[in-house]
């Protein structure tokens, strides 16, 4: 940088300090601030220095539209906030009067304000360096610099971990979009958390795996086990289906004298009852006086076979889906009759039929 001895400089008279104040003098004094400002490139792109806070004016370093760098006030008012969208300079010529002459536009004012609308010199408020998501972040000093590029180890390893936790194991996340979920076709698991409201719940685990080429299948698991699912055919995703272990399913073992039934998902409607085979006689009609009058005087013969009849009108008990365990009888068709049989499990149901 150019240097000037302003109080120092001796005169061929001897005097000191007596520096000449003139236009050039001016100028030099003014290109050694320019070439400060043009230290605050080092920032990179446009960012905001310091924000206004209402009192205070603020300090914006900018790329003006002819590629030089600029540091600009922002006036106090409005301050930040997330409906502004651009950064607008604007530029005010000045005359200056001394000794009853005027020196036309021998100024010129640049200063910055937020606003929502575009104006003749306005800079996009996302193109600045500290602003994420419309929020103005505080521009790093240089001891907040040291201090990340001192822990940059740890945070690649924290980075790491989040891709590997996202491709192989479980990863929690807070506020997942509906956006984030569709783009999710990668094959991991997630614990989400205050994140989109799905089945009216915000907090589920999301599990995606990869069928083939092109399908992408993610599950939902929230609540008490409940389960959805959805599958992406390579251009579309369907609609979320849930997913209910079949009451079709049961499954009966015997350990000693003592039953165990397994069974799926079953509604409220449905029962678990207690059958016996019958058998069924060989004769359709036999022609009796209990015949109906058409049948009266004919015997018919049929294929004798059995068949399964509701014994006693036996109810069992219901287990939790999916787990073993030992059924009891809780209704009879007769409580009068067979009202004994009610708490009772299977081996004593069954006794009367051995």
């Amino acid at each position: 940088m150019n240097k000037a001895s302003y109080t120092g400089t001796v005169t061929a008279t001897g005097g000191v300090g007596k520096y000449p104040l003139s236009t050039e003098t001016l100028d030099f004094i003014q290109e050694q601030i320019v070439l400060l400002e043009a230290l605050a490139g080092i920032g990179g792109s446009n960012y905001i220095l310091r924000a206004p806070d209402g009192v205070n004016e603020g300090v914006a370093v900018i790329v003006n539209d002819d590629k030089q760098v600029e540091v600009v006030t922002i006036q106090a008012r409005p301050v930040f906030s997330a409906s502004v969208k651009y950064l607008t300079v604007t530029t005010t010529p000045k005359n200056v009067i001394a000794d009853a002459e005027t020196y036309v536009e021998a100024r010129v004012l640049r200063s910055a304000q937020f606003t929502t609308s575009k104006g003749a010199e306005s800079y996009d408020i996302n193109k600045f360096a500290n602003i994420e998501g419309k929020a103005l972040a505080s521009f790093p000093t240089n001891a907040v610099l040291a201090a990340q590029i001192k822990n940059m180890p740890q945070t690649v390893l924290n980075s790491l971990k989040d891709v590997l936790a996202e491709k192989l194991t479980a990863k929690t996340v807070v506020g997942l979009t509906q956006k984030q979920l569709d783009a999710l076709k990668t094959a991991c698991v997630l614990s989400c958390t205050q994140s989109v409201a799905l089945f009216g719940a915000g907090e589920y685990t999301v599990v995606v795996t990869q069928q083939g080429k092109n399908m992408v299948r993610q599950e939902i698991i929230q609540g008490q086990d409940e389960h959805y699912v959805r599958t992406f055919n390579g251009v579309a995703w369907g609609e979320w289906a849930q997913q209910l272990e079949t009451a079709m399913h049961l499954d009966v073992k015997i350990v000693g004298t003592t039953v165990y039934l397994r069974h799926g998902a079953l509604g409220a409607d449905c029962d678990i009852v207690l059958l016996r085979k019958k058998r069924r006689s060989s004769w359709r009609s036999t022609g009796g006086a209990n015949a109906y009058a058409k049948n009266r005087g004919q015997r018919k013969k049929r294929q004798p076979k059995r068949q399964y009849v509701h014994f006693k009108g036996i109810n069992l008990s219901k287990g939790t889906p999916g787990q073993w365990y030992v059924p009891k009888c809780i209704a009879v068709a007769d409580p009068v009759t067979d009202g004994n049989l009610i708490g009772k499990e299977m081996p004593t149901l069954c006794s009367s039929l051995i």
